[in-house]
């Protein structure tokens, strides 16, 4: 499969992602507009794991964090989560143990770890290592490394997060006060 399709498709479905996430969480996005997104990134995201196995495995290790860690909380992640696993267990697609246990374990690590600095503050370092999912970045840096997977995944997840984040930043300007009425911290401020 041809690489620039790889990371296109991979930014694709990280902002898709997002946009939904935000729709339903923080009503910042038309929610009409998310379920039919989500439609589309499912057949995306199944086509490219039928096609390509390293983007098969890290795509399921990013879902499997998210399921671990409970953050499928909506109807639309929910059915297009049973989706997902309905064409792997279709097209029984076989997963490398080692790469899909330290991706998913990275995963759930990075979650919980945002969980927890959202709730007890930390300092500017953990809050923003957490918040970027740095764990799961690390993981694939080491993965590629030890030859798992060539470079270009983990640029191709580089990209998927860097729309993932993108999103976020178009949804949290929406939330920003207007000059009338600043308060202290914005959607942007990091507490120290």
């Amino acid at each position: 499969m041809e690489l620039q399709i790889i990371i296109l498709a991979f930014a694709i479905i990280g902002a898709g992602l997002k946009y939904i996430d935000e729709a339903f969480d923080e009503e910042a996005f038309d929610k009409r507009w998310a379920a039919a997104l989500a439609t589309v990134l499912v057949v995306l995201w199944i086509g490219l794991s039928i096609l390509d196995a390293p983007s098969g495995t890290i795509l399921l290790s990013i879902l499997l964090g998210v399921l671990i860690t409970g953050k499928i909380d909506n109807t639309v992640f929910g059915a297009s989560t049973a989706a997902i696993f309905s064409a792997f267990l279709f097209f029984q697609k076989i997963v490398p143990l080692i790469p899909i246990a330290t991706l998913t374990a990275s995963g759930v690590l990075d979650e919980k770890g945002n969980d927890y600095v959202d709730a007890h503050g930390s300092n500017r370092f953990l809050r923003f290592f957490f918040l970027h999912r740095f764990t799961m970045k690390i993981g694939m840096l080491l993965l590629c490394l030890a030859g798992f997977f060539p470079l270009i995944y983990l640029a191709a997840f580089l990209f998927f997060d860097i729309a993932y984040d993108g999103v976020g930043l178009i949804s949290a300007s929406k939330k920003i006060p207007s000059k009338g009425h600043l308060n202290e911290k914005t959607p942007l401020s990091i507490p120290v």
